[in-house]
């Protein structure tokens, strides 16, 4: 019996839909992801366009990026996938809106991990046009300048 098609990204992240921004996984080893989504017009995102031409919004792509990253991040005796938060964007550059009917390329990078925190380095693709790209701090708690070694 095969795999689901949505078993690595269900197992990798926590996010399920309408959040869950990732499609399908074509690369994931230690330190580096690609992964894909098809931006459809039909997309829950797009209801209040209006008579716009719908696109993904910046903000769901760096939702969709760190996604890729925190799939990354998952230790290989997790049962469950671990939370990760964004600390902090450095850098994200937007080259290009998303159209509907683009297909999404997205990858990320880890730059460096240090306990709980790590640098990742995310770009995009709409199709084969740069759509962004940046660096991301993620944590999985806050502040432990309040704890105890």
């Amino acid at each position: 019996m095969t795999e689901h098609p949505m078993a690595r990204i269900y197992g990798g992240t926590p996010h399920r839909f309408p959040m869950l921004l990732v499609d399908t996984v074509e690369a994931l080893s230690p330190g580096f992801g690609r992964t894909f989504k098809q931006v459809s017009g039909n997309e829950v995102m797009f209801e209040r366009f209006g008579d716009a031409p719908p696109a993904l919004p910046s903000c769901l792509l760096v939702d969709a990026l760190g996604q890729v990253a925190i799939m990354l991040l998952r230790e290989p005796d997790e049962v469950t996938p671990s939370v990760w938060y964004l600390g902090g964007i450095e850098a994200m550059t937007f080259h290009t809106p998303i159209p509907a009917g683009s297909a999404l390329r997205m990858e990320a990078n880890i730059l460096k991990r240090w306990r709980t925190t790590v640098r990742v380095e995310v770009k995009a693709w709409a199709d084969a046009v740069p759509a962004a790209s940046g660096v991301m701090v993620l944590s999985q708690r806050g502040s432990k300048s309040h704890e105890s070694p």
